[in-house]
């Protein structure tokens, strides 16, 4: 897997900092920081949102972004990011 962000990869990044709900994007920012899956009580501890909020805007952002293989789930149902979307976001997060 090269490490290149691909052009698309990087303005979905654009788009989901500047169109999506701003919790939506924290819980994206907290899973791409994390370089791996998150149980929901670490995204809750990450993100300062309540365990209902956590769960409802992670299941829109699933909705937003298609599920896999943007965002995958663990056999324990953890979320994580796709390598270059988690990639994207802290790129764009930093600049």
């Amino acid at each position: 897997m090269t490490d290149e962000v691909p052009p698309e990869v990087e303005r979905l990044a654009a788009k989901m900092a500047s169109e999506y709900v701003q919790s939506e994007y924290d819980i994206a920012r907290a899973l791409a920081a994390a370089d791996g899956p998150l149980t929901l009580e670490e995204l809750v501890d990450e993100t300062g949102y309540t365990d209902r909020t956590v769960e409802k805007r992670l299941g829109t952002l699933e909705e937003r972004l298609g599920g896999e293989p943007l965002i995958t789930r663990t056999e324990d149902g953890d979320p994580r990011l796709h390598p270059i979307l988690a990639k994207a976001i802290k790129n764009g997060a930093s600049e």
